[in-house]
């Protein structure tokens, strides 16, 4: 069940100062780290009559270039603008592998000493905080110390992995139960999230938004000429971190037959080596070895944010093999841009290709079904302007008012009724 966003109950005059909570944002040293949670925050900041900060908590580590996924958390900056909102990064101990059973307890500490400085002079009305763990458990403990209401945002393995983990999933369903409000970015994750004892009532589902300025059509033409891809060929196109997880191997696999019937077809992967995850680079480039499709598999690395637009407009298809997602923001830029798509049925990728017009969504994850899928998908004439045009109330302004009228309701549901102090997890 979902709640109505409806309309704020509260005056929209009225001022409302809320504090994002979110282990996952970006920074100077990691412009790419939760860039979602980025736009959806300074998008609220936008709607007038919300004032935002951020704490996004990052565990400490010495500057050791030997090990390259914690020596880049070493060089985040203790306090820095990003997209114009201010945000606070107080560390934490965290021993890797080990310290996921505990994070919240290990978290907790230096975001209480950061948050009571910041109330010194941003006396919050509301706490946001996004992915239930471990962010969230840390935002419901501090929601209770300070007495204001918090809102859950549910984004991925923090509701489809982690509740089955004993420790974990203790403080996730503690979380979710005294939560004022529970936002899915999919109706997977809201499910997820009220079978772990979220309140139906109060549960909603808020997908992520589109920079439309950003991401929308441009000529097919002129982006392949521009970023060097050949005009005559059928370009089929996937970005994100090169992790089992998002199914590049599963791509390369499907290629062979695909060529049989589209013999004029190219795969091209956008995105570096695994960051948050086990690299998947090796297993990707022998299986393009394996299959003698070196001039078809094109590994052409990480790119800018904003210079994504021109991979999505040279493409055919848009391809996406994950086996979970939230939000996906690669899907709905991919569609906002015209590119049709073709995706697993997981999380909000089955949401955003309900509508056939936009995409197909595979009966399952496997090479043999992507493969005769993509075959269908290049023989189809697809109407990229009104895939283009149907994304374009999926704006982030568009969410973010609806976000603010949801955040205004909680906070006057919270000052009119009050709630009492739930019990320690």
């Amino acid at each position: 069940m979902m709640a109505d966003y409806g309309m704020p109950t509260t005056a929209a005059t009225d001022s409302l100062r809320v504090l994002v909570l979110s282990a996952t944002f970006p920074s100077g040293a990691d412009p790419l780290r939760g860039v979602f949670v980025k736009e959806r925050a300074r998008a609220l900041a936008s709607v007038p009559g919300f004032e935002v900060r951020v704490v996004a908590p990052v565990p400490w580590f010495p500057p050791i270039k030997r090990f390259p996924r914690w020596y880049r958390l070493s060089q985040y900056a203790r306090h820095e603008v990003i997209g114009g909102l201010p945000v606070d990064r107080p560390r934490y101990p965290l021993v890797p592998k080990l310290g996921g059973y505990v994070h919240p307890e290990l978290m907790y500490p230096s975001v209480r000493r950061a948050v009571d400085q910041i109330r010194e002079h941003f006396s919050f009305d509301l706490i946001d905080a996004h992915f239930v763990y471990p962010s969230g458990v840390v935002a419901t403990k501090l929601a209770r110390q300070y007495g204001v209401p918090v809102v859950l945002t549910g984004r991925g393995e923090d509701m489809l992995r982690f509740p089955q983990q004993p420790l974990m999933g203790q403080r996730i369903r503690w979380a979710l139960k005294n939560a004022n409000r529970c936002i899915g970015v999919s109706q997977e994750i809201l499910d997820a999230m009220i079978a772990n004892g979220a309140d139906a009532a109060n549960a909603v589902v808020v997908a992520n938004g589109i920079d439309t300025a950003c991401f929308h059509p441009l000529s097919q033409q002129e982006c392949r000429q521009n970023l060097g891809l050949p005009a005559n060929k059928r370009i089929l196109i996937s970005v994100g971190d090169r992790l089992e997880l998002k199914g590049f191997h599963l791509m390369v696999d499907a290629m062979p037959a695909i060529l049989r019937t589209h013999p004029e077809t190219i795969l091209v992967i956008v995105g570096g080596p695994g960051r948050f995850g086990r690299d998947y680079t090796s297993a990707i480039q022998t299986q393009i070895l394996q299959h003698g499709l070196h001039d078809r598999v094109l590994l052409v690395g990480p790119k800018p944010h904003g210079e994504l637009i021109h991979w999505y407009n040279a493409a055919d298809l848009f391809l996406l093999m994950s086996s979970r997602e939230g939000s996906p923001n690669v899907l709905i830029e991919a569609l906002a841009c015209g590119t049709p798509a073709i995706g697993t049925p997981v999380g909000g990728i089955q949401d955003e290709l309900a509508d056939p017009t936009k995409g197909i969504t595979l009966s399952e994850r496997s090479s043999v079904v992507a493969a005769s899928t993509v075959a269908a998908a290049l023989s189809r004439v697809w109407d990229r302007e009104a895939i283009a045009r149907s994304m374009r109330e999926r704006s982030w302004t568009a969410t973010a008012e609806r976000l603010g009228a949801l955040l205004r309701d909680t906070a006057y549901q919270f000052n009119s009724r009050g709630k009492p102090r739930p019990a320690s997890p």
